[in-house]
């Protein structure tokens, strides 16, 4: 870092002072604050914080988890040893699929898992949980007499402590991907628990028997009931049957055999020809009372009227071919005429008789039809009569059919049920008895000292997390505020008069006693403090193509520790030979007069108010050549400040002129205004974070204020950095394998 140093030292040496044009206010972009990218990807970031949380609170982690395993590792050596019976029961059930003898289903015995079976075995889990079967075991065991019993659950005569005491040890559960149930008891005596784990598994089998002898006895007794109503109901409703049939005429007959039926059937297939023949005759009529021969002799191809009108029509030809051959007045011509005048006459009357005939068949058809519609529907009325009745007779006949079958399944099923239950094998049965456990079940102490381990590791992970969370209003890292801005960290400041983790005071490499933390870059150029202030310093120059002339350090709140970077940044600017002016721009708390030892009779308030000259003002230090220091000096608020903000540009033009670097010391940014005001004059803009004290919002809320102002911001210093955080090591690790080199030597 030293020659590093040196050789910044040169380049500055060749750096001869350029005026610089005064920023003005502007809304246009900056490129000054476009910032470096953020080191490294968000989820490295938040991976790199974890881990640092972990191992800066491993000492926590530790504690927390000794405590838990001395906990866990003691109780578990007081603890009186707990012995575990265990006993399982089969149980299986009837198979949907199976009809087995007479009727009723077989016990499937295979050990296959089914969401039915897993319900049933619910079912008699919970009945091996049962109050009623815990207390017929106390009884037959007499465990309310035994003293290693009852010493479980309080006084003997107490039945609920006796039960509370008797289901605290029991443990039922099934056997994964079978159909045994596991029964597990913990006593401090083994052979207690296995007795009781025997004894509930047979006090479970032989309810089941009793169980299922009272369901057999109960149904048998009401299928007895129910075949007594079920008989007097068949002898009802075939009564009621018969009678019904015997007043409505239905005993015996059915639908194709009853004569009403029948007839109705007939009448509709008659009504239906009549019709047909009325239309044809109809027809005839209409073609007869036309009058026309033509007409009616097609009614009858092969009558006399045809012939007739054959004979005229040969009369008339005749007639034509003798009035051309012989004239009108020809002797045959009037024989002619008077033969076609006899024919005429003949087949009018022959026409007039097919009419007549003709209506008397049509008028006869309509009258046989009238007869037999009137018929078909007298008929209907009494086949609806008859459906009607017929209805009511199979609901008669249906409802005794009904009675009669149940009455027959009824009896049938009673029958199996008295052949069967002598047939019927057990469905539940002991298939491992419980035996006295050799060895104790609890404690484990093995597993809970792992067990312990793993807990106390991971319950002091969550409380440094816990803690880390409790602190995360504030920076107090640098990955911290590299995760909320896009700022670069120039460098870290170690917390000067620290106390290291075994709580003795560690003096920083370099001094003894108290530290100086305005001049520790002086006082103490070996440092760790002033080699981290020379690592910020570099950073600063080498942000920008031209080293920064006018350099401003603010914070956001009072107590960022600027004036500390102020005064060193300056002296370490100075001992590069360049003239440097330190201007205390604070001026409701100015610092820098204390920290320098300076008095306060003359500064920048006179300055801006013209009652002293700048080389009255000015304040040349001799312990650092090259260094000129302008204090606050007497202020007058706040009249001051005012022109401090109106009137401070104009003075750092001139400063410009007269200095390689102008350090300004400016009040915090979130607490008055002039801090942001004079960032639009400096070259280069550093916000000071206080470690462990500057809140996230509020280191934020200072940056986007002098963004909003297109401020040159180069970068922030994490200031007041514990010498035991990773950040601190990272920074500095080189520094102190060099500074104990030194002191070795």
């Amino acid at each position: 870092m030293s020659e590093s140093f040196e050789l910044m030292n040169q380049r500055a040496r060749d750096f001869d002072p350029v005026q610089l044009p005064r920023v003005a206010l502007s809304s246009g972009p900056n490129p000054a604050n476009h910032y470096l990218p953020r080191v490294g990807a968000p989820d490295e970031v938040f991976a790199a914080g974890m881990w640092r949380i972990i191992r800066d609170r491993k000492w926590t982690i530790a504690a927390f988890a000794l405590v838990v395993v001395g906990i866990v590792v003691t109780a578990s050596l007081l603890m009186e040893p707990q012995y575990k019976a265990v006993g399982r029961v089969v149980v299986v059930f009837h198979r949907d699929n199976d009809s087995g003898v007479l009727g009723f289903r077989g016990a499937d015995t295979s050990l296959l898992d089914d969401p039915e079976d897993r319900t049933a075995i619910d079912t008699q889990i919970r009945i091996l949980q049962t109050d009623a079967l815990a207390m017929q075991v106390i009884k037959n065991l007499q465990l309310d007499k035994n003293p290693k019993f009852t010493a479980r659950g309080g006084r003997a005569a107490n039945q609920d402590a006796l039960l509370q005491s008797f289901h605290k040890g029991l443990e039922i559960s099934k056997v994964k991907g079978t159909r045994l149930i596991e029964i597990q008891f913990r006593s401090t005596d083994p052979q207690l628990a296995a007795d009781v784990v025997n004894g509930l598994a047979k006090e479970y089998v032989d309810q089941y028997y009793r169980s299922q002898f009272q369901v057999s006895t109960q149904f048998s007794d009401f299928l007895a009931n129910q075949l007594k109503e079920l008989q007097a109901r068949v002898e009802d409703s075939q009564r009621k049957l018969v009678d019904y049939q015997k007043e409505n005429g239905l005993f015996g007959l059915d639908d194709k055999q009853n004569i009403v039926t029948t007839k109705l059937t007939d009448l509709n297939r008659e009504l239906t020809a009549a019709e047909v023949d009325r239309v044809q005759k109809d027809v005839n009529y209409q073609l007869a009372r036309s009058g026309q021969p033509d007409l009616v002799a097609r009614l009858e191809p092969d009558n006399l009227l045809t012939r007739l009108r054959a004979q005229q029509a040969d009369l008339e030809n005749q007639i034509a071919q003798a009035s051309v051959q012989l004239g009108p007045a020809h002797p045959k011509m009037a024989e002619l005429s008077k033969q076609l005048a006899q024919v005429r006459r003949s087949v009018d009357a022959e026409v007039k008789g097919i009419g007549e005939r003709i209506t008397y068949e049509y008028q006869t058809a309509a009258e046989r039809e009238r007869m037999l519609r009137d018929a078909l529907e007298a008929q209907k009325q009494v086949v609806d009569h008859l459906n009607a009745s017929a209805v009511q007779s199979d609901i008669l006949k249906r409802e005794f059919e009904t009675n009669r079958k149940l009455y027959e399944d009824l009896l049938q099923k009673q029958k199996e049920v008295g052949i069967s239950a002598s047939l019927k094998s057990s469905n539940i049965w002991i298939v491992d008895p419980a035996r006295p456990p050799k060895l104790p079940a609890e404690p484990n102490i093995l597993r809970n000292l792992a067990l312990s381990l793993l807990f106390g590791i991971c319950g002091g992970v969550w409380l440094s997390f816990g803690l880390a969370k409790i602190e995360e209003k504030t920076i107090n890292t640098v990955e911290q505020a590299q995760s909320l801005s896009s700022l670069p960290a120039l460098g870290v400041l170690p917390l000067l008069e620290a106390k290291s983790q075994n709580g003795a005071h560690r003096e920083l490499a370099g001094g003894s006693g108290h530290v100086d933390h305005a001049l520790v870059s002086l006082l103490q150029p070996m440092s760790l403090a002033a080699e981290s202030y020379k690592t910020v310093l570099t950073s600063l120059l080498l942000s920008q193509p031209t080293p920064p002339r006018v350099i401003q350090v603010t914070s956001a709140l009072p107590g960022g520790g600027k004036t500390t970077v102020s005064t060193n940044l300056a002296i370490l600017l100075a001992r590069l030979r360049r003239r440097v002016l330190l201007v205390d721009a604070d001026l409701r708390r100015s610092q820098i007069h204390l920290a320098m030892r300076l008095s306060g009779n003359t500064g920048l308030g006179p300055l801006l108010r013209n009652t002293v000259t700048f080389e009255e003002a000015v304040v040349s230090w001799a312990n650092v050549p090259n260094l000129f220091i302008l204090p606050a000096g007497p202020v007058f608020l706040p009249g001051d400040t005012e022109l401090l903000m109106w009137s401070f540009q104009d003075w750092v033009k001139r400063w410009r002129e007269q200095f390689d670097h102008i350090i300004i010391d400016t009040p915090p940014v979130l607490s008055v205004a002039d801090a942001v005001r004079i960032s639009v004059e400096a070259d280069s803009v550093i916000l000071v974070i206080r470690s462990g004290q500057t809140a996230r919002d509020a280191f934020l809320r200072a940056q986007d204020l002098l963004s909003k102002v297109n401020a040159r911001l180069t970068g922030f210093v994490l200031n007041g950095a514990n010498l035991d955080s990773s950040d601190f090591r990272y920074y500095h690790n080189y520094s102190q394998d060099q500074t104990k080199l030194f002191v070795d030597e």
